[in-house]
């Protein structure tokens, strides 16, 4: 179990060690840049897929003292960012090509008991891998995101009357921006101001800037910046590597995520949930709310299923802010969840 002697403060300080960083060419041609640090003795080996505007180092607050207890580390640049490829064209992001590419890195390192987490995006990636590859993994943990079936037929317009009749708001309405194809240029052009807001220290303002329709454009072309600053967890050294990473490779790649997904004509038929899931979600989250999360995992076909739930007292960043309460939990689950499985 995950002792205390490694402090949140400690890992969010620390860095993913460069030298553990690797490049690899999947199957279909497309090169990924991934942290990997091998298991120790039987410890299962644990996947991070990131969300959007993530990267790599900023799973460090959770992967380091896992990683610490033994578990293999895989923490890829997500396809569209950083130090993998970024190509612009929304079809090569459909999320059963980018299961296959993270199934790819699996097998050149020949790692076979793994657990799959993701955030944000990464979560929606981690659902469909549950779908394409069940035999390949041990179990999955949705953070923030949670599992997330396959609908062929999704439409956002009507994701967002679900949402609106559910919640009473629209919290999709920055999707609409994020759809337009000037959208990573703009966001580029007032890099400062979309950052600001992303990380902002007080989170609120999401349900007034990012979930109403139109907003998020016009706070950004009017270069918004929250009252408060940053949140504590961005560090100035984080604050400066997004900032120069985003500025010298864009924003296009990655928002091709909220446009490859509307609508989803491969996922037809794919086999259901089978394994251990985790979910953990932030309590002041105004976009990927409490509600739905529990919502999602009390309704069919989850109602049943092996389903571990954890809030955080954090909001969609509570993945960095609370990294060593997740990372705690996560080991629980593991060891007393999923490990008995793998034995059976």
């Amino acid at each position: 179990m995950l002792s205390s002697a490694l402090t949140f403060d400690d890992s969010i300080m620390s860095e993913l060690n460069p030298k553990k960083y690797k490049d690899i060419t999947v199957s279909r041609g497309a090169k990924y840049h991934y942290y990997f640090s091998a298991p120790q003795g039987d410890k299962p080996t644990l996947l991070f897929a990131h969300g959007y505007p993530s990267l790599s180092r900023d799973w460090r607050a959770i992967a380091l003292p896992l990683e610490e207890l033994g578990y293999g580390i895989v923490v890829p640049d997500m396809f569209g960012y950083a130090g993998t490829d970024k190509p612009k064209d929304p079809e090569q992001y459909r999320l059963k090509l980018l299961c296959q590419d993270l199934v790819d890195i699996l097998d050149a390192e020949d790692v076979k008991r793994v657990v799959a987490i993701g955030h944000d995006w990464g979560s929606f990636v981690v659902s469909r891998i549950a779908n394409y590859h069940p035999d390949r993994f041990a179990a999955f943990a949705n953070l923030a995101v949670p599992y997330s079936a396959p609908n062929p037929n999704m439409n956002l317009e009507d994701v967002v009357g679900f949402m609106t009749q559910v919640l009473g708001y629209n919290p999709y309405g920055y999707w609409f921006f994020f759809n337009e194809d000037d959208a990573g240029d703009i966001m580029v052009a007032h890099l400062d101001s979309s950052l600001a807001i992303s990380y902002a220290k007080d989170q609120s303002i999401w349900s007034k800037i990012v979930c109403p329709k139109d907003s998020l454009k016009q706070a950004l072309l009017g270069d918004y910046k929250p009252p408060g600053g940053h949140a504590e967890f961005m560090s100035k050294e984080d604050i400066k590597v997004h900032t120069e990473t985003f500025r010298k490779y864009g924003l296009t790649a990655p928002l091709c995520y909220y446009k490859c997904e509307i609508p989803i004509p491969d996922e037809r038929k794919v086999p259901p949930l089978t394994t251990p899931v985790f979910f953990g979600v932030g309590s002041k989250d105004a976009i990927c709310t409490p509600t739905i999360g529990r919502l999602t995992y009390a309704s069919d076909p989850l109602k049943d299923h092996n389903v571990t739930i954890k809030e955080y007292d954090g909001d969609h960043w509570f993945v960095m802010s609370h990294g060593q309460e997740v990372a705690r939990d996560l080991d629980a689950w593991i060891s007393t969840v999923v490990v008995p499985t793998l034995k059976a």
